[in-house]
């Protein structure tokens, strides 16, 4: 029996015993296949799909409950805001098509995943009725090349059946086909000739793009790495106060009417009041700062354009040992812990709110004069990539002064021109060796306007 691909709801009554262990069977042949191999995240979502497709669990395979059980998302998270389940579904789509493309031979079972859904659909290619066949043709030996050539291989003289038309002499029927031969010969070469030189050229085109892309090649030893790259966002040092606090505050001012949906807001604190006897306590990895959302945003846009698995993290959930496996992407500096322990005795490190030092010159440095309205004109930012580490995978820090120097250092990496500028300031052999380069950036209506690198260290 052929499995209906369209009965998902009900795929443990419409497969018996012995499909679904064909499909089990061929799940492992997928997650163990070079396409899927590489990616946890897409192992994952394929074995829960498929495993809640078979146990007839269509209410389990909604977007929100997979990014909560699959991606350890909260459960009242947004998919609008974080849409991480459709685009892992749309990468696991990319990479079974490239596996069943790259079979020779159908498979005993096809498992696929149709867009706008996440439950599975299992098909028996091998019990799809096959189209009938052309009736085969007694033809001589030099049939192939009759065929391949266009040549009829009907005698010449049988045309002399029709009304209206003489049989044409043997003799002349060699020589017209004799004409003919070297004429289509040459045209059928011509296009085999056009097409192989197309194939060459398009595949030129684009491994001279895959190879000159400056972006490429400056994320090259992190692509490269089979596991999803860590991303640490720092978080900011935030105080909220108790619940308990909260209610007596508004039982006391009788505000309880205005804040009875729950609705942030900001108590006015006396100047004598102090943390303590208030009742504010530290939020720790709860809140980040709006620029560290769009530098991650730029980073994670680009590793999805390159098809790289990511892996979104606070400081405090990274342990030493994953740091040393997984290649790493640090957003922020003064904010992200790790960014400061990993780069504390390199060459250019951070000193104070508004200062970067320069260690093999201390008398070099540079200061950022910040506004106390916050509406700088100006920022500096740390660019630090690390290659060549003892047995420890690659990292790259992004860490402004402030928060527009964080996002313009991340813009800085994904966009070729920049990158170019940044190559041709380290030498040939940047892409070997470790290095950081240290931004000035310009900022118009909080937004940076341009980048100027002042310098630059490797080793």
């Amino acid at each position: 029996m052929q499995a209906n691909p369209h009965e998902i709801p009900d795929a443990e009554h419409s497969l018996n015993a012995e499909q679904q262990q064909d499909v089990w069977k061929a799940l492992e042949e997928l997650l163990r296949s070079q396409p899927l191999r590489s990616t946890t995240q897409c192992q994952q979502l394929l074995r829960y799909i498929v495993e809640h497709t078979l146990a007839g669990e269509p209410g389990l395979l909604r977007e929100r409950v997979i990014g909560k059980e699959v991606f350890g998302r909260r459960p009242d998270y947004e998919p609008g805001d974080d849409p991480v389940v459709r685009i892992r579904a749309a990468d696991l789509r990319k990479r079974l098509a490239l596996y069943y493309q790259a079979l020779l031979e159908p498979p005993h079972v096809k498992i696929d995943v149709p867009s706008g859904s996440y439950r599975a659909t299992f098909v028996w290619p091998s019990e799809v009725a096959a189209p009938p066949s052309p009736p085969e043709q007694d033809v001589s030996p030099l049939s192939p090349l009759a065929s391949l050539l266009s040549v009829e291989s009907t005698p010449l003289r049988s045309l002399s059946t029709m009304p209206g038309i003489e049989e044409v002499p043997a003799q002349s029927g060699v020589e017209e086909l004799h004409r003919s031969f070297p004429f289509r010969l040459s045209r059928r070469l011509a296009a085999l000739l056009t097409t192989a030189l197309l194939i060459v050229g398009l595949t030129g085109i684009w491994y001279v793009h895959r190879v000159s892309d400056p972006v490429r090649q400056f994320w090259a030893p992190m692509l490269a790495d089979p596991r999803p790259i860590l991303i640490s966002i720092g978080s900011n040092a935030v105080y909220r106060m108790g619940e308990h606090e909260i209610d007596e505050y508004l039982s006391k001012t009788g505000a309880d009417e205005q804040n009875s949906e729950g609705m942030e807001f900001f108590p006015p604190l006396k100047p004598d009041q102090s943390f303590a006897s208030t009742g504010l306590y530290p939020a720790p990895d709860s809140f980040v700062a709006l620029a560290d959302v769009a530098a991650t945003t730029e980073i994670v846009r680009m590793l999805t354009r390159y098809g790289k698995d990511f892996d979104e993290r606070f400081p405090n959930d990274i342990s030493f040992s994953e740091m040393r496996e997984h290649s790493a992407v640090l957003i922020g500096g003064a904010n992200n812990l790790i960014t400061r322990d990993m780069t504390k005795n390199l060459p250019f490190v951070r000193r104070g709110r508004n200062w970067i030092k320069d260690r093999d010159h201390p008398d070099k440095g540079w200061d950022l004069h910040a506004s106390d309205d916050l509406h700088d004109t100006d920022d500096y930012a740390i660019i630090t990539r690390l290659v060549a580490k003892d047995d420890a995978a690659p990292m790259v820090a992004v860490a402004g002064l402030g928060g527009h120097g964080t996002l313009a250092a991340a813009e800085f990496l994904c966009k070729p021109d920049y990158v170019r500028s940044l190559r041709a300031q380290l030498g040939p052999d940047w892409l070997k060796r470790n290095f950081q380069a240290v931004l000035h950036i310009k900022i118009i209506d909080f937004k940076p306007s341009s980048m100027e690198i002042v310098a630059t260290r490797q080793w």
